[in-house]
């Protein structure tokens, strides 16, 4: 079995319009951290679907992308770059207990990592 997608996150040059739009469309329930201009999503109805996020530009330009639980970000994201892939965002904390890390794929999509703690 490989590494677990465990979150999705919404990367927007507005993340209070992006708040806005998801929560009109689709109906997302969003709770709001206003001192890191960061907003988590719950998406979970009766125990299907995953939550995520809706935050700030982590590169050059918006995008979505889900992340994935992974033991080791440096080795993953040399594993992606020896693929012919570029690393988007190096590993970095976040917060408290929280490190993600940000690719692209050899399409340009970008996937994030995260080391679950």
């Amino acid at each position: 079995m490989g590494d677990p997608v465990t979150n999705f996150e919404v990367n927007s040059s507005d993340p209070a319009k992006a708040r806005r739009f998801y929560s009109a469309v689709l109906g997302w329930k969003m709770n709001e951290v206003p001192q890191t201009n960061y907003t988590f999503v719950d998406t979970d109805a009766n125990g299907k679907g995953i939550g995520g996020g809706i935050g700030p530009l982590r590169g050059p330009k918006p995008f979505v992308t889900f992340y994935v639980v992974v033991r080791d970000l440096n080795a993953t994201l040399k594993k992606a770059t020896d693929a012919g892939g570029k690393v988007v965002f190096p590993a970095t904390k976040v917060g408290p207990t929280t490190t993600i890390a940000l690719f692209s794929d050899l399409d340009g999509n970008v996937i994030g990592l995260t080391d679950g703690k």
